[in-house]
């Protein structure tokens, strides 16, 4: 009995889903104009730059001025506003005698008033206590304009998955 009450429900609930979907099927696709793509190379380049120096103060420079700026490490710990977004690269160059890092790739896709970005980047590094090594780290971040810059509002950094871990692998 619940079925039959419930069914016309669950016919208009279809409908307008499969409206919603026609309908962003059909919005032309949106783009980045040049400058923005050209403004937001230019705040990776200099993050790079800022791991090149170990200059963790340049780095909290390029989050946004906001209690809600978050940055996750490769490792998966939190960081929650400027302050403790620069004493995590703080303690992290303070490992290292250098670091270097390439971007492999990145993808920038427009979000309301700011930017995504998507990317791979390989770090050469010379660990203080270690031989040289490289980690390969993906991202993904935020970015908005505040005031005349552009800055991150969240980034998320990882490690990619050991390719002989497999128990976690989606099949």
């Amino acid at each position: 009995m619940r079925v039959r009450r419930c069914a016309p429900l669950m016919v208009c609930g279809l409908v307008l889903v499969v409206g919603s979907t026609r309908e962003l099927r059909a919005a032309p696709p949106v783009s980045l104009d040049d400058k923005v793509i050209t403004a937001n190379r230019e705040l990776d380049r200099r993050l790079l730059e800022a791991h090149e120096r170990k200059d963790a103060a340049m780095v909290e420079s390029l989050f946004a001025n906001s209690p809600d700026a978050f940055f996750i490490g490769p490792g998966g710990m939190l960081h929650k506003g400027r302050d403790a977004i620069r004493e995590s690269f703080a303690q992290f160059f303070a490992s290292l005698d250098t670091i270097r890092g390439e971007i492999q790739d990145i993808s920038y896709l427009p979000a309301g008033d700011g930017v995504i970005a998507v990317g791979t980047v390989v770090y050469h590094r010379k660990p203080r206590n270690g031989p040289p090594d490289e980690r390969t780290v993906v991202w993904t971040d935020f970015r908005r304009k505040e005031g005349d810059k552009w800055v991150y509002l969240f980034r998320h950094a990882h490690w990619p998955m050991a390719a002989n871990n497999l128990a976690f692998v989606p099949k």
